[in-house]
């Protein structure tokens, strides 16, 4: 594994309406290339079995009064999205994966997608990830005007956002809404080779852990 530590690490711009409304939120971005997907994918396993080890019989309020998804659950609670129908990611991912479950039934997506979850649970940072190669110019963060339109991952039809919806964007187009869905255009697909890595800082989240959950995580994309 070569180490990371050299990758900058960017800020996403934020529109100043969103700096007066959230301004505790930032979300910081780092470019990685995507090595070998069978080295990834079996780190990874060792990394989920490891976590599956941490989160395994533990109880809902105790998932629920971690730190870490305490932070983003009342993050959630300010952008208007109820932390007990969509939890945040972190939340999700240990609930629905790692909590009831038997070993090995961690989710899984693509080697890419699954070493950027398991990096979020084993640093408690909500990572998000986008095919740098499918973006057109600078991503931000903005709020909806309304009329958007947006197919998030696994729906069949779009969506027509609402106004004043707390999304990231590029130049072209609404890339998800924040941070819960993402949308179709630029996930991470087989063929992807070059990564935007997310990370999402909010109250309680330090930045500098952010910092380094992000390399942590270009360091396991890059295994071949």
């Amino acid at each position: 594994m070569t180490a990371q530590a050299h990758l900058p690490v960017a800020e996403v711009s934020v529109t100043p309406p969103v700096a007066a409304a959230f301004p505790d939120v930032r979300v910081l971005c780092v470019e990685a290339d995507v090595g070998g997907g069978a080295a990834i994918a079996e780190v990874v396993q060792e990394h989920w079995a490891q976590q599956h080890g941490r989160w395994h019989g533990v109880g809902k309020a105790e998932i629920r009064s971690h730190p870490a998804i305490d932070a983003y659950r009342r993050f959630s609670r300010q952008i208007g999205v109820d932390p007990d129908r969509q939890p945040p990611s972190i939340q999700a991912l240990i609930e629905r994966g790692l909590r009831t479950k038997p070993l090995g039934n961690w989710p899984k997506i693509n080697p890419t997608v699954d070493a950027v979850n398991v990096t979020a649970v084993a640093t408690m940072v909500a990572l998000g990830v986008f095919d740098a190669d499918r973006l057109s110019g600078p991503v931000k963060l903005a709020l909806s005007q309304g009329g958007e339109r947006l197919q998030p991952i696994g729906a069949q039809e779009e969506l027509e956002l609402e106004p004043e919806r707390l999304i990231l964007a590029d130049d072209a187009r609404v890339l998800s809404l924040f941070a819960h869905r993402d949308g179709v255009h630029q996930a991470v697909r087989s063929d992807t080779r070059r990564v935007l890595l997310l990370a999402c800082v909010v109250d309680g989240i330090a930045p500098d852990h952010a910092v380094e959950a992000l390399r942590h995580c270009a360091d396991l994309l890059n295994l071949r």
